[in-house]
């Protein structure tokens, strides 16, 4: 009888502790959810190039596009990289709310959602501007060209438009697919411009489209 009173103690004991000990932790977890990070607490501060006035997506828009301007890109030159950063701010004022600007960059659930509203609506319509100059760019000075005089204007036309038809289709998923392995990123087609499959895909164009220019020549 003593054991029993004493076994009902201990277990008594043990699920009031585990419930302290579960209950303590689910407060940490809530307090941590709502603890706010010093970038956080510093951006509330900041007035976006406001000059003090009511903050609206039009302030925020201006400076992220002097912020993304002026940021280092592994894939565009200046120009390029202004092309999308102008796009980008244009689209992204038009969607965007002021809480979703300063989301962007914040590591969590808020984060992701504002990444995701700017992909889909923001950055993915862009995609093609951007793309137009670089590969025209890069048709214009490949080897594979080299022996073409004339008609090198119309042969590159062929390989951006077969290259906006795949940004077209595929915007989606090189956007996942960038977002993947970077799931911080604002800027998948760094990712995809400097990965190999570019290259591949871009010699891959115009060599059908060299092909395409020597059988409209050679059946006038």
């Amino acid at each position: 009888m003593i054991f029993k009173v004493y076994l009902h103690t201990v277990l008594a004991l043990s699920i009031v502790m585990f419930s302290g000990i579960s209950l303590n932790a689910n407060a940490q977890s809530d307090q941590n959810n709502d603890v706010r990070s010093l970038d956080e607490i510093l951006n509330d501060k900041e007035d976006y190039g406001s000059d003090g006035k009511p903050l609206t997506s039009e302030i925020m828009a201006n400076h992220y596009y002097k912020t993304c301007s002026n940021k280092k890109n592994l894939s565009f030159d200046e120009e390029e990289t202004k092309i999308l950063c102008a796009c980008n701010a244009a689209k992204m004022s038009e969607v965007l709310s002021v809480q979703e600007f300063k989301d962007l960059e914040k590591n969590n659930k808020k984060g992701k959602e504002a990444r995701g509203r700017y992909l889909a609506y923001a950055y993915a319509p862009c995609m093609k501007h951007v793309i137009e100059k670089k590969v025209k760019h890069d048709c214009y000075v490949s080897r594979q060209l080299d022996d073409i005089v004339a008609g090198k204007k119309s042969l590159c036309k062929c390989v951006i438009d077969r290259f906006k038809y795949h940004f077209s289709s595929n915007a989606g998923n090189i956007i996942r697919k960038a977002a993947h392995y970077n799931p911080m990123t604002l800027n998948p087609l760094e990712d995809y411009f400097i990965h190999e499959n570019y290259y591949q895909q871009r010699d891959h164009t115009i060599k059908q489209c060299r092909f395409q220019f020597f059988y409209k020549q050679d059946n006038r």
